[in-house]
């Protein structure tokens, strides 16, 4: 089965993950529920996992043995990651989100903002179910697809810069109905205009640190999961204000501009 492999086009993985992650997002909007109801999260969850099945079917349609091997070695091996990469992957997100709480001081905004939120706070088996369900539910899936197939197959035909730009942009349309489902994190971001401005804005420069960790490491989909992760983690363990938020998309910005200069031969 599958023997006669086929010829298939990277920008077609767009309208596919878009339709079956928006079909069952726009559903569970429909629904005028929240998140507690459990139709509503099944839709999200079936949403969710579009990237990597997507992925995994094109993988399986197009490619031979030897690339399914090298795939999942991609997500499993960490020997791939250099040290250097693993202290900006765990260190990064974090430090940028203290930097920019520290700098909002200047604005009059308050340094409670670094109190880890009290769901989390609360007790360590909230802290593991936290630290759980950060992994799985976003970035392991989700890395699958954008950057250990599609990414993968992008570098081929763009340069690294162009690629990490078409991800961020289809990465950030493919979060719009998840603004609109009751009690969700980022429907809450939905009601300020400079927090949805700053959300969009810094999947730019985050995309392109993608691709650096990416490409600089042996096309590890392993350290754009841990990255993606702690991206999450340092998102959801604080609460920032708006102004904050805008510090923030500017430093990874910064450390984005800084990366395409010194490392050419990744993102020409």
């Amino acid at each position: 089965m599958f023997s006669k492999k086929i010829q298939i086009n990277p920008l077609l993985y767009i309208p596919l993950v878009l339709v079956l992650t928006w079909t069952p997002w726009w559903l569970a909007v429909s629904t005028g529920r929240g998140m507690e109801n459990l139709a509503v999260k099944v839709l999200l969850l079936a949403g969710l996992l579009a990237p990597a099945v997507v992925a995994l079917v094109f993988i399986l349609l197009s490619e031979e043995a030897e690339y399914h091997w090298d795939y999942w070695r991609r997500v499993v091996d960490p020997t791939l990651i250099s040290r250097g990469s693993y202290r900006l992957i765990f260190l990064l997100p974090v430090a940028i989100t203290v930097i920019s709480v520290l700098g909002s001081l200047i604005f009059g905004e308050s340094l409670s903002q670094l109190k880890i939120v009290p769901q989390v706070r609360a007790h360590l088996p909230s802290i593991l179910v936290f630290i759980f369900y950060t992994f799985f539910i976003g970035p392991f899936p989700e890395e699958l697809g954008w950057r250990g197939y599609w990414l993968d197959k992008l570098k081929d035909r763009m340069s690294g810069l162009r690629a990490s730009l078409l991800v961020a942009l289809v990465w950030a349309v493919w979060h719009i109905p998840l603004f609109l489902v009751k009690g969700y994190p980022l429907q809450a971001k939905s009601q300020d205009p400079l927090f949805l401005a700053f959300y969009f804005i810094d999947l730019f420069p985050k995309s392109v640190i993608f691709t650096y960790l990416f490409l600089k490491n042996r096309r590890s989909t392993l350290a754009a999961i841990l990255f993606h992760f702690m991206i999450n983690f340092a998102g959801q363990l604080f609460e920032l204000r708006p102004l904050t938020e805008g510090l923030v998309a500017a430093l990874y910005l910064l450390v984005a501009i800084c990366l395409v200069v010194r490392n050419k031969e990744i993102f020409k």
